[in-house]
């Protein structure tokens, strides 16, 4: 269990420090999307943490509901600055 967790963890952090693609100024950002696997990954090592195999589950399915929540609400606020 800790060696997966070691592995999850090592792949979530080398994912987040790729460096990125250079941005002008005259392009807007790109939209930011959260994965829903990371957010799964992430909640489960820390509900596996907390609460043995039923906490890895439930911080699972917590960190993969907290991502979608992130992404429909970045749409909705791009939604709102196009009109």
């Amino acid at each position: 269990m800790r060696l997966a967790l070691a592995i999850f963890s090592a792949v979530f952090f080398l994912g987040a420090a790729s460096p990125g693609a250079e941005k002008t100024q005259d392009q807007p950002p790109p939209p930011k999307h959260h994965s829903k696997l990371k957010g799964a990954v992430v909640g489960g090592a820390g509900g596996a943490v907390v609460g043995g195999k039923k906490g890895a589950v439930a911080g699972a399915a917590g960190g993969a509901l907290w991502q979608h929540h992130k992404n429909k609400k970045e749409a909705k606020q791009r939604a709102k600055q196009q009109q």
